[in-house]
């Protein structure tokens, strides 16, 4: 893994999070006004969903590399 493999981890899961943000609004929605309850049982899983995906902590893999090009950048 490099860092360039680390940027796109990072830009995939806040794509994701958004994409799925957008989506439980959505559903959100149609489901005040159409479907009340079984729109939001779904409405509800998908914006806990993204909610995960938009504060997905780096991977470990990639943690280290942001310390090591840290560190090699004070010394």
């Amino acid at each position: 893994m490099n860092k360039t493999d680390c940027k796109f981890e990072r830009v995939s899961n806040v794509t994701i999070g958004f994409f799925l943000l957008i989506i439980g609004v959505m559903f959100t929605l149609i489901s005040i006004m159409i479907i009340p309850v079984i729109g939001l049982l779904v409405a509800i899983p998908v914006l806990i969903i993204s909610g995960i995906f938009l504060a997905a902590p780096r991977s470990k893999a990639c943690a280290l590399i942001a310390q090591k090009t840290r560190g090699a950048l004070n010394n």
